[in-house]
């Protein structure tokens, strides 16, 4: 296991400058929030932000809310907010009571919440949208320290005391049992995905038997123990892009990174420290979605890279999921599968753009003659109206748009007929013409 970090590591120097330049590592060393390069945690800035005009109390968790940054404070019971510049900006001190970890998950920012004091619900996760709107809290069986998106729906939660364990919940706050049961650690502060997705970090804070304090990877599949790090009672934990971990805990141990194969470790600083954050400094400019036909065939044999889209730089995906993520890419040459569907990105200056998805059909026999099938469209570009006539029977149309979203369709069994386009913008669509072995897709331009 230990042997993939170094793969991992090795890997990511090539790509580091195309994607991550952009990002930062925040980590919380009172009264500071220091910034650290996330690709080998040397320090960018020692005191991005100074906590100490707001009276600090003790500052937990820390995560990028859309263009803000909030951080928790357990017991001054408030979230402080601060611009993308590391300006103060506003505070939420009502309601709050012992609060720790805190993330977006979906589109909502999840506040993990103990006490009942300050109006506060008590054991619960408190829940915002991002201008820190509340709306609403659920409760929870115990004291939760941190709660992280595992993706897919899913939400894990950690616990401390003799609730321990790692909860799944879905999105609306439904849980749907334990990812890593009680009795296994006790006190789990930080969690994190690990690069791959398929283990979880988990800072654990103290000695429970065997299972003694340090940083474990728990397995996503069953919540196994995966490996172990005896590292003393750790708070925060963060992978760095490099292979290596940045991990935290109180006074003398600080801040260190961990070589997960050797198991050596580099103190960056002896102060007490708290929970890390990726944080986008320069947020994205989200490029222009790729164009192209969302239903496309091609004969045995053909590759992604066949398919016709602009721009023809794109990065081909098995799933909306990695295009969405920018993970798992297709390699070169991947050959088609029928009635398979691929997402495409273009990545501009960094920053990716939303999946296209193209469908593709593998021709066999039957499909031939559709594939020399004649179809006319008129007018084209086209106003409130189009008319067909095709050589083939048609049994219904589809009308998609650029980025393959399904618009309007109809029964048609004809040969030819007429389609209303009087509630379409001005635009780029495709219409696909359906028969009993086939189908033929067309561009068409609304005015």
């Amino acid at each position: 296991m230990k042997n993939n970090y170094l793969i991992f590591g090795l890997l990511i120097v090539l790509t580091f400058f195309e994607g991550k330049a952009q990002e930062v590592i925040a980590v919380i060393n009172e009264p500071n929030i220091v910034l650290l390069n996330p690709f080998d945690g040397s320090i960018i800035n020692p005191s991005f932000i100074d906590l100490t005009p707001l009276n600090q109390g003790q500052p937990k968790g820390i995560a990028q809310v859309g263009s803000e940054i909030w951080i928790s404070d357990q017991t001054a019971d408030r979230i402080d907010r601060f611009d993308l510049t590391g300006a103060f900006t506003s505070t939420i001190n009502t309601g709050l009571d012992n609060v720790k970890g805190l993330n977006v998950i979906g589109d909502e920012v999840w506040v993990t919440n103990a006490g009942n004091n300050n109006g506060a619900p008590g054991a619960a996760i408190i829940r915002y949208d991002f201008q820190g709107n509340l709306l609403g809290n659920f409760s929870t069986v115990g004291s939760s320290f941190d709660v992280i998106d595992g993706g897919s729906g899913e939400v894990y939660i950690a616990y401390i005391g003799s609730d321990t364990r790692i909860e799944r919940r879905d999105y609306q706050g439904n849980i749907l049992g334990d990812l890593v049961s009680t009795g296994v650690v006790t006190f789990l502060q930080q969690m994190v995905l690990a690069p791959d997705a398929n283990t979880l970090f988990a800072a654990v804070f103290s000695n429970n038997g065997g299972n003694i304090a340090g940083l474990y990877e728990f397995s996503r599949t069953d919540g196994s123990i995966v490996d172990f790090w005896q590292e003393g009672s750790l708070r925060g934990v963060m992978p760095l892009d490099n292979g290596q971990i940045l991990l935290s805990a109180g006074t003398n141990y600080g801040v260190k990174i961990l070589d997960p194969v050797s198991g050596n470790t580099t103190q960056l600083w002896p102060e007490s420290s708290q929970y890390f954050a990726r944080l986008n400094l320069s947020p994205c400019s989200t490029p222009p979605t790729p164009v192209g036909a969302p239903n496309q065939t091609f004969n045995a044999g053909a590759t992604i890279e066949d398919i016709v889209v602009e721009p023809t730089d794109v990065i081909w995906f098995a799933s909306e999921s990695d295009a969405s993520n920018n993970t798992n890419p297709l390699a070169s040459g991947t050959e088609l599968t029928d009635s398979t569907t691929y997402y495409a990105i273009q990545i501009v200056d960094g920053c990716p753009s939303l999946p296209l998805a193209v469908t593709v059909t593998i021709n066999v026999l039957d499909r031939l003659d559709w594939i020399a099938a004649k179809f006319i469209l008129s007018p084209n570009p086209a106003g409130e109206y189009v008319d067909f006539t095709g050589t083939k029977f048609v049994l219904n149309y589809t009308l998609f748009n650029s980025i393959g979203q399904n618009i309007i369709g109809d029964t048609v069994n004809a040969f030819e007929g007429r389609i209303d386009l009087s509630t379409l913008k001005a635009g780029i669509y495709f219409i696909r013409f359906s028969g009993e072995n086939g189908h033929k897709t067309l561009p068409l331009v609304r005015q």
